[in-house]
Parts: C-alpha cells; structure tokens; sequence
C-alpha cells in the first residue's frame, strides 16, 4: 500500500511539473499599471483597446491622452484613422460585389475602368481584381503617397511609360510575386465606385458600417464628429521625441463642397487603402463579423459564410510567418503557438492592430497613437506586450 502510495505521488508530480504554467493571476489595476508603463517606455500619447471572447467584450479601456497639447484623456469611443486595416473594408465592398453579379474576381481591371492599365514589361497580360486585393499584381508605391493616390501614375495616356515602369511596377509578370501595394487598393475604391455607382465613402458606410452597427466612423471626415479625432504623434528617433502628424486632410470633402467631384474617378482619394477613421470598440464589431462568417454582432449579415471565407483564405506566401489573403492576412509571429488572421494598419504615427484567432472564438483591437520603433517577433512593441498580456490575464485561462 506505501508502495503504491509513493507511486501516484510521484505521477502525480510529474503530471504536474510537465504542465505549462499559467501566467501570475493580477488585478485590474495591477494589469493596467503593466500597460501604462508599456506606453511610457514606447512614449505612447494615447491608446484604445478592446478584447472579445464569444459574443462578450471581456476587456476594453483607453490609456494616455487624446491630445498632449490639451491633455484631454483620451475616451474609449475616440476616433483613430486606422491605416491599412482599412483595406479589409474595401476587400469586404469588392466582394459583396461579386455576391451580387456586379463583377468577378478574375475581371481585367480595364474593363472596369475604361483605361489601359498594365505592367508595361508584360501589356499582354492582364491585371484582374484578385490580383490588387493580393497584392499579386507586380504594382507597386513608387512616388510616395502623392503619386500612389493619383491614378496619372498608372495611365498611358497621361504618363509617359517610362516613368510609368519606374514609378509604378516591378521588373516580373502580374500574378508572380507578391509586393505590399497601398496603390492598388486606391485602384479598388475606383472600381467599387464605377460597379455600384455610389461614392465609395457612401458604399462602405451603406453597405458595411450601418448594418453592423458602427456609427461615427467612415472616410468622409464631413460626416463625422471631428471632436472624438485622437491626434497622432510621429516618433522622432534622432531627437528620441514625438512629433506631431499631418492632421486629418480633407480632400474629396473640399470636392464635394465645390461641386467637383467625379464619381468612378476621385475614389482613390478617399484612400480607400487606408482612410478609414473608427473607434477602437467598433472595430471591435468589424472583427467579430469577420470572424464569424460574415455575421455581425448585431445579427445582420453583410455577406454569405462562403464569400467571408474566400476573404480570408490566403493567396500567397508573403512576409515570413504571413500569409496575405484578400485585404487580410494570416499572421503567427503575435502570440506564440496562435493562428491569428487580421490585418496591422501604420501611417503618420499610428499603429494599430485587429486580429481574431479561428476557431478559439477570441480576438482583439488595440489602436496606438504613437510610439518607438522597437518590435518583438516584428511586431511593434507596444501592441505586442499589450496585447499578449491581456491574451495571459483573460484568454489563455479560458482555454486551459
């Protein structure tokens, strides 16, 4: 019977010492003095986080200031331009469009749009759809912001085709090889106009922010409560300071006053490829209806299970430990040992992040004003030990 006994107490031990720990239990306060101390070791001005589990907001708080000139604190319902996780939008518009018979993924882009687009090294092969939701097309952001926003750097017939090869394409054939290309998501704000026939900025608000249920965002800042803007803050790495951003640019707005603007041609400066200004809680919304199949928390459903899928299933090996789908992209370098699939956003100071992992039912946003350079696993800092702390404190319980 001793014997025995000395038997399972040593199973029992080794049972227990074979088992990962589980990170140290804290406190609320204890948890946002971590995250706070995160932010001033990055010099992060302001910061929105909001965490999911199932159909329940378990976590979300806003830290740091909207303004540091005011030093008014920043809110929860604040408002960020969101960067490139505004492409998941656009991705989202396109392919309601395809749902609703308007077009096909695999369309040549110049039937769309009236215009002689292509890889000047290959004019015999078409670029399609698909290929600038992947960032497959061998286009790329030549010329600076100024240049991948105005569609004369693509246009024969504007631009001479030197210029066209140096400023705006890479040296192989459309369709192989993957290059990050913000032009070409610019590109698609045309072609949703040009098929639907809405404004682009009225689409995705008609189409997409409604039915989900998030009011005061969009890209139109006309239409917007500009007293929730969260100012945005570049970091200056020679002085070790922060700088302020270029604020928020009204352009099609001033067009719109004037009378001037042109439907199926001024789309591309909505920055369809990274205008969208939103709050971090309805981002929050935005991730769980593509987390779940094209269903919103509020019920509503924007697009069939099948068209959600295809949204999010990956096209092509890009970054090393990323997969890039249609505007979003698989992405395990976050959490260790977790598929997450999402999409990052970074311009003019601002960092964010918006990712679900399938199958676990959990995702988070988490919106930066600003912050320093540093990164871990190449993941910005700032977002990373946030959001990994967060994930130790209210998700990996749940699934241990």
């Amino acid at each position: 019977m001793k014997k025995t006994l000395l038997l399972l107490a040593a199973l029992v031990l080794t049972v227990y010492s074979a088992a990962p720990a589980r990170a140290q239990q804290l406190s609320q306060s204890q948890i946002e003095e971590k995250i706070r101390g995160y932010m001033d070791e990055c010099m992060t001005a302001g910061m929105a986080v909001v965490l999911v589990k199932g159909d329940k907001i378990v976590y979300q708080n806003a830290f740091g200031v909207r303004d540091r000139e005011t030093g008014e604190p920043l809110e929860i319902d604040d408002i960020f331009r969101i960067a490139s996780i505004s492409k998941s939008f656009s991705g989202m518009s396109i392919m309601q469009l395809v749902e609703a018979g308007k077009l096909s993924l695999d369309d040549d882009i110049n039937d769309i749009l009236g215009m002689n687009i292509r890889n000047p090294r290959y004019p015999d092969i078409p670029i399609t759809v698909k290929m600038l939701l992947s960032h497959t097309s061998s286009m790329k952001d030549g010329g600076g912001a100024e240049k991948y926003r105005d569609l004369t750097y693509v246009d024969e017939s504007k631009t001479d085709l030197e210029t066209i090869r140096n400023t705006a394409w890479l040296p192989y054939p459309p369709g192989q090889g993957y290059k990050y290309c913000n032009r070409a998501l610019n590109i698609i704000g045309i072609i949703i106009e040009k098929v639907s026939g809405e404004r682009f900025d009225e689409y995705v608000r008609n189409h997409i922010l409604k039915p989900i249920g998030a009011d005061n965002a969009g890209y139109n800042l006309d239409s917007l409560d500009n007293s929730k803007f969260t100012k945005l803050y570049i970091y200056n790495q020679k002085e070790d300071r922060l700088d302020p951003g270029k604020g928020y640019v009204r352009n099609n707005e001033i067009k719109l006053a004037d009378g001037t603007y042109e439907i199926g041609k001024d789309g591309c400066y909505w920055s369809p490829t990274g205008g969208m200004k939103i709050s971090a809680p309805n981002l929050a919304k935005w991730m769980m209806t593509l987390r779940d199949g094209g269903v919103a928390p509020n019920g509503n459903r924007i697009i069939s299970e099948a068209g959600c899928k295809k949204l999010l299933t990956p096209v092509t090996p890009a970054d090393p430990g990323t997969l890039y789908c249609l505007t979003t992209r698989t992405e395990t370098r976050f959490i260790e040992g977790k598929t997450l699939k999402g999409h990052t956003g970074s311009a003019q100071g601002l960092k964010s992040c918006m990712f679900f992992c399938p199958g676990e039912d959990w995702g988070f946003v988490c919106l930066c004003s600003s912050t320093k350079l540093d990164k871990i696993n190449e993941v910005y800092k700032i977002y990373y030990q946030t959001i990994n702390l967060l994930y130790d404190q209210y998700i990996k319980p749940y699934n241990n």
